[in-house]
């Protein structure tokens, strides 16, 4: 008898947690040298534009849900944590289908990337990559369905000397994209 009373709850938190995992867990980790210090970032949030600019947010320390839902909407990220505490953290800012729909290596014509270091501003930078004459960054694969809920995948490789200081980066990810769009972000065309 007992049994059959938690069956249809049991079915219900089957059927939710089936939901859950179809979904898919968001995985984010740079590995990066950010001015000759090595740095681990594994949190991250996402932000789109238009349906086709992306914007996406790596930070050394964990991004709480106000401060995610208010990256979603304006794609600019805070530079520390929720307890006033600068963070390291990269961001990178591109179309990854181009002007279309489809996520393609190919399709990328440019990334911003900006870096922000949280024991040493010097070792910030903010870079604008052209990828047909850029070789610093390289797109190795992406993936995924650019529209609101959709997903994105890929990985994302670079290095770059500043100021005789090294910088160098391998960022995978496999993310969900926000439901609702920003109101700002990179703009992609028609």
């Amino acid at each position: 008898m007992v049994f059959r009373r938690l069956h249809p709850l049991a079915a219900g938190l089957l059927l939710i947690l089936t939901a859950a995992a179809s979904r898919g867990e968001d995985k984010c980790l740079v590995k990066a040298v950010l001015g000759g210090k090595q740095a681990t970032l594994k949190y991250c949030a996402v932000a789109m534009y238009d349906e086709k600019g992306v914007t996406m947010l790596f930070s050394e320390s964990p991004i709480a849900a106000e401060e995610a839902t208010a990256f979603q909407w304006n794609s600019y990220p805070k530079d520390k944590d929720a307890a006033g505490k600068p963070r390291t953290q990269m961001t990178f800012g591109f179309c990854p289908g181009g002007a279309k729909s489809t996520p393609s290596p190919t399709a990328v014509k440019s990334v911003e990337v900006a870096i922000n270091h949280a024991t040493n501003p010097m070792l910030n930078q903010q870079w604008v990559f052209e990828l047909a004459k850029d070789k610093g960054l390289k797109i190795e694969k992406l993936s995924g369905s650019l529209k609101l809920g959709g997903r994105l995948a890929g990985r994302m490789t670079g290095a770059r000397k500043s100021d005789e200081l090294a910088y160098s980066w391998q960022a995978d990810f496999d993310v969900a994209l926000p439901q609702k769009g920003a109101a700002a972000g990179p703009g992609c065309g028609d």
